[in-house]
């Protein structure tokens, strides 16, 4: 009865937030640039995007795999000034799990009819930053180290569901974000900062109870002192005179390492690899990233944007023998309140084991309509 309660509370507060701070507008929410509001000279601010999904799963090549699902994925983020400089943000998140879909490299869930059931409520980012007259902001905290895209940039209502999969998610340690303007070279940040995996008491959850990371737990960064690191480096806002194609292209570079795992440590923890039996995982995991994005008006009312992401990455939650990539393609359009968009993922695996060295491809399409 007390989840349930949760539930419709958290799912009240979400609707009574303004949708123009949603998913569903073009920019992702939690690729937000949060110092406008930190310069804005409010003292509070609160925003957020609530998702529902009904999912059928039509054909798969088990019967027991065709189900019905039902769940949210929504964040609600608040945000307070201290002073001019100094601010705390924490983004709340809440969501159920759908079949096959994992965080930070999870085990996934074997498929069942679900209708709202399995939400997990926790905080996903919790964060105190100090940003200078000169634009660099220090910052402290749990958060989701910066490397690729945040998967809330890729198109489609189930766009973001690959790249969470192998996003480094709920870390906590300290970082630098350097900015600079460079007039018509563009906007540039370069983004530093060392952490390791959350065992504090915010790794758990309410509602449906996910269970504390521990040390004991093992997985990759799970070392309780900052030997992983992140570093990326992104730019936007061009501007050329005798070249339109260069006005909308951003971009993003990033290369990360998290510390490798003990020996003897198990991962029976939700919020690990899930390998069991982690004797193997004696590799520092490494991993890089290029993408680009190009945004452009076709129409007055009608704009496009093109996507694409490769991630690179080597001993696979710190595994022997196992290598990943993924490249990710995507496109959307907007028209007025109407969107239509997709992605491509092709995933491919070098592994000792024949059970892990399975290809896989992955395409999603979505339409839309942003209700205002």
């Amino acid at each position: 009865m007390l989840k349930d309660i949760i539930l419709v509370i958290f799912t009240v507060m979400m609707f009574s937030i303004n949708s123009t701070s949603s998913y569903a507008k073009e920019e992702a929410h939690e690729g937000h640039d949060h110092s406008s509001h930190v310069s804005s000279g409010k003292k509070f601010y609160i925003h957020g995007g609530f998702k529902v999904h009904f999912d059928s799963i039509i054909e798969a090549h088990e019967k027991k795999k065709e189900v019905d699902e039902s769940y949210t994925h929504s964040h609600l983020e608040i945000g307070y000034n201290l002073t001019n400089n100094l601010s705390v943000v924490t983004d709340v998140k809440i969501e159920g799990e759908s079949s096959g879909h994992s965080h930070g490299g999870a085990v996934a869930k074997a498929p069942e009819d679900k209708f709202f059931e399995d939400h997990k409520l926790f905080i996903n980012k919790l964060l105190l930053s100090y940003t200078t007259d000169s634009d660099i902001t220090l910052y402290g905290g749990k958060f989701s180290p910066s490397v690729g895209l945040d998967y809330h940039t890729f198109p489609g209502i189930w766009g973001h569901q690959k790249a969470e999969e192998y996003a480094i998610v709920e870390r906590l340690g300290y970082g630098i974000a350097l900015n600079q303007d460079f007039g018509d070279l563009g906007k540039h940040k370069l983004n530093v900062s060392t952490f390791f995996k959350d065992t504090t008491s915010l790794s758990n959850s309410v509602i449906t109870d996910r269970g504390k990371t521990k040390k004991s737990d093992g997985g990759v960064s799970n070392t309780q002192d900052f030997s992983s690191y992140s570093i990326s480096l992104e730019g936007k806002d061009f501007f050329s005179l005798n070249n339109n194609f260069v006005d909308g292209l951003s971009y993003k570079l990033g290369h990360a390492k998290q510390s490798k795992a003990k020996k003897g440590w198990g991962s029976n923890s939700a919020n690990t690899s899930g390998i069991d039996d982690n004797t193997d995982l004696t590799h520092d995991e490494k991993r890089s990233s290029i993408s680009l994005v190009h945004k452009s008006l076709i129409a007055p009312s009608l704009s496009m944007r093109l996507l694409a992401e490769f991630m690179k990455i080597e001993h696979l939650t710190g595994e022997e023998g196992h290598d990943r990539d993924y490249m990710t393609t995507g496109l959307d359009f907007y028209y007025k309140k109407i969107n239509f968009g997709g992605t491509y993922t092709q995933e491919t695996n070098e592994a000792v084991e024949a059970d892990e060295a399975i290809d896989d491809k992955v395409y999603q399409v979505s339409l839309g309509y942003l209700v205002n």
